[in-house]
């Protein structure tokens, strides 16, 4: 890995509102902002939104599947706007730097109308132990 390399660049459908309710019960996460229209549109939304951990999820799995899991060291990210049920996200992850066999990545998550949704970093031991 070098700095400026992609090491991901993928495009993951949306979920469900089925799903988002059931990642929801999962996860033990009571708010009705994820399940409740009414509830949504009070807080300023047209509809229930994703749960910023589901993107956080979709990163896990990706880092996991492109270097392993053993690889993964640390994965932050903050959320700027929120997924809506069945809108796709590009998820990108680009080497930052690489140092005492550490390589840290950005992230960045971004609607198909290039709104970005979620950035962060992620640390992978190049070496695991």
């Amino acid at each position: 890995m070098k700095p400026g390399e992609v090491l991901f660049q993928v495009r993951v459908p949306g979920s469900s509102r089925e799903t988002i309710a059931l990642f929801s019960q999962a996860t033990q996460d009571p708010n009705p902002i994820h399940i409740d229209d009414a509830f949504a549109l009070r807080c300023g939304f047209a509809q229930v939104i994703q749960q910023g951990p589901m993107t956080t999820a979709h990163f896990a799995r990706l880092l996991a599947e492109h270097c392993g899991p053993d690889q993964v060291r640390s994965l932050d990210l903050s959320f700027s706007a929120p997924v809506f049920p069945l809108e796709d996200l590009d998820l990108l992850a680009t080497v930052e730097q690489v140092a005492n066999g550490v390589a840290l990545l950005a992230l960045v998550a971004q609607k198909m109308d290039g709104t970005v949704t979620a950035k962060g970093q992620a640390q992978l031991a190049l070496h695991p132990s």
